[in-house]
């Protein structure tokens, strides 16, 4: 019985540090590129199936809000082109947390712990017709509190673009969408969320282009609305310089920040880092194209 107190005292605690909901690192964007955009990516070219490039892997890690609740997230993907309009792939997160005391519940320290969390999953991009393109993601996502209070859940993207013009994309995104995750104590709902968003990438001279996007969206389980604004500067097709910024109505579910990035991409590789307002977090990411 203490020591099951002890768990659930645990989960309080970790949850007031975590932004008060379950799981909240699936909500942190997983790209520098994105995050450098104010979290911007729900009808970005990222979300298409692949074109020029036949393979894509990318590796990346984000340091996010290292003066608060120091998330420590690892990111990998790979993604291949199977048809000239479909795009299937891998991806997972691993979310390596702070060391944490255990307490009894009379006070007394037990110990420590170091909570771990993460998830695995496919993800598919298609394109029916043209200019529209759907996508598909499935995950498990795994919490490990302590060795002995663990909980899981699936979870599901699912999206669609449309391009309107050339340079124009609309899309319509719903996020970590699943059953409420259970430590055996309670069932707490996923941070499931609904956004629509815009990409636009415009040419004002041979070298130069300006990169625009925005996202609009909601957190229904936990009355949170969200918005998000991004926009950017590229040379040459090479060298790219991002800003942004982020909003959420509930700062106890997701910080409000600015944010600004700088890009390197060639036709084998991106390669890019990050800086967030949000208590000091940091993101580099890079890829490989084939």
């Amino acid at each position: 019985m203490t020591r099951r107190l002890s768990m659930i005292l645990l989960f309080a605690a970790l949850a007031i540090q975590a932004h008060a909901q379950a799981v909240p690192f699936v909500t942190i964007q997983r790209t520098a590129e994105s995050l450098a955009l104010g979290g911007a990516h729900v009808a970005g070219p990222w979300n298409l199936p692949l074109e020029a490039n036949v393979f894509e892997a990318g590796i990346g890690k984000t340091y996010w809000q290292k003066s608060a609740i120091n998330y420590n997230l690892t990111n990998v993907d790979a993604r291949v082109r199977v048809l000239d309009n479909l795009s299937v792939g891998l991806l997972f997160t691993y979310n390596n947390m702070e060391e944490t005391t255990l307490y009894s519940s009379s006070g007394q320290p037990l110990g420590t712990t170091q909570p771990t969390e993460l998830y695995a999953g496919l993800t598919a991009s298609y394109a029916p017709v043209e200019k529209l393109a759907l996508n598909l993601s499935g995950k498990y996502i795994h919490s490990a509190l302590t060795d002995h209070n663990t909980a899981g859940a699936p979870a599901f993207d699912i999206g669609a673009i449309w391009r309107v013009g050339r340079s124009v994309s609309l899309g319509v995104l719903g996020e970590n969408l699943g059953p409420a995750i259970s430590y055996g104590y309670g069932s707490y709902p996923l941070p499931a969320t609904i956004k629509t968003g815009y990409y636009g990438l415009f040419n004002i001279a041979q070298k130069h282009a300006i990169e625009t996007a925005a996202d609009l969206g909601a957190m229904p389980a936990y009355s949170a609305a969200l918005a998000s604004l991004g926009a950017g500067y590229i040379y040459n097709r090479t060298v790219a310089l991002r800003f942004g910024a982020h909003i959420c109505t509930r700062g106890d579910i997701l910080p409000t920040y600015a944010s600004a990035g700088l890009f390197v991409t060639t036709p084998e590789f991106d390669i890019g880092a990050a800086y967030l307002t949000a208590s000091n977090t940091f993101s580099i990411s890079a890829r490989l194209k084939l």
